[in-house]
């Protein structure tokens, strides 16, 4: 069986056992949370050794090159050396301030101890205590500023915390940054797409302030949905900008009870209601994996281009 050495102690890796497991049947306190290499908690470090390919999928070229895995999804067929992650990849931070957006999302800025290189729409790994959930960057006010929409999940490890107990000053740990859904300035010209259900509007709030602060020349159409109307947040902040701007269309709709201004349906049959030829269109997609995969099938099928969908679907915590 594989030996993987860790903090300076060998044990071996059981067949079809993952790192993650092995270091956690060993004792060690690994931050983790999805379970499928997606919101970055479990990253370590190859320092020696092959590194499997298949764990670091989804990766940036920077994490790669550092040899960085998911610990969640590599199943080693060879000797390793692994580390926690460098300070470059990880970097100390601390809460400025939390307020509420709803009833049940609350806006969270984090200061970092560093610069972090992220951009609006993309998302990072918050550690503490040992708990590491993922959020995505709504804003930047500078370059060690994050803002966070936080849904409180009942019973959560770490959402909890941060919409209703976090304070000033309060310390984490920030990994990252992950994902590909960021507004590039090359798509200038281009019509931007924007689609997600609860939290999933934090990414595409990011991507659209960074599109109007660039100066984007193309329409852009932004639908959030949700189960009822109390699910919906920052209507009047959204409802501005689209009055602001006129290529800026906002489409806020609910499953049921839709009242005057709201349409009804599953986000993905508005969304193609509106846009039924998606074709040259640059894509966002954030939300519930379900809706993810359904919406981009569907964008797909009608005649997007796969490239053209940037789509970072909200993995829940198994742990």
């Amino acid at each position: 069986m594989p030996r993987v050495t860790y903090a300076g102690r060998a044990f071996e890796v059981g067949a079809g056992e993952t790192l993650l497991d092995a270091l956690l049947r060993e004792g060690e306190a690994i931050p983790h949370a999805c379970r499928a290499g997606a919101c970055g908690a479990c990253l370590v470090r190859v320092t020696s050794g092959n590194v499997p390919s298949e764990a670091q999928v989804g990766l940036g070229q920077a994490y790669t090159a550092r040899g960085c895995v998911f610990a969640c999804q590599c199943r080693p067929s060879s000797d390793l050396s692994v580390e926690a992650v460098e300070s470059s990849m990880a970097v100390g931070a601390h809460i400025v301030e939390r307020s509420m957006l709803s009833g049940d999302v609350a806006r969270v800025v984090v200061r970092t101890d560093a610069p972090f290189e992220a951009r609006p729409g993309q998302y990072a790994s918050f550690v503490r205590g040992g708990i590491a959930r993922s959020f995505s960057i709504a804003a930047r006010a500078d370059a060690r500023t994050l803002e966070l929409h936080v849904r409180r999940v009942t019973n959560g490890a770490m959402s909890p915390y941060l919409c209703d107990e976090a304070r000033a000053g309060d310390p984490l740990v920030v990994k990252g940054p992950f994902g590909h859904c960021h507004y590039a300035a090359c798509t200038r010209d281009e019509p931007l797409l924007l689609a997600g259900t609860g939290t999933g509007l934090a990414p595409l709030f990011g991507v659209l302030c960074d599109a109007l602060r660039a100066g984007h020349k193309g329409p852009i159409r932004l639908f959030h949905g949700a189960v009822s109307p109390s699910g919906l947040y920052m209507r009047d902040t959204l409802s501005a900008l689209a009055a602001e701007h006129p290529n800026v269309l906002y489409v806020p709709s609910v499953m049921t009870g839709a009242t005057d201004g709201l349409e009804e349906g599953p986000l993905d049959t508005v969304v193609m209601r509106h846009v039924p030829k998606p074709q040259g269109q640059k894509c966002y997609v954030c939300g519930a994996p379900d809706l993810v995969r359904a919406l981009r099938k569907k964008l797909f099928l009608a005649g997007a281009r796969l490239s053209d969908i940037l789509a970072d679907e909200f993995v829940p915590a198994v742990s």
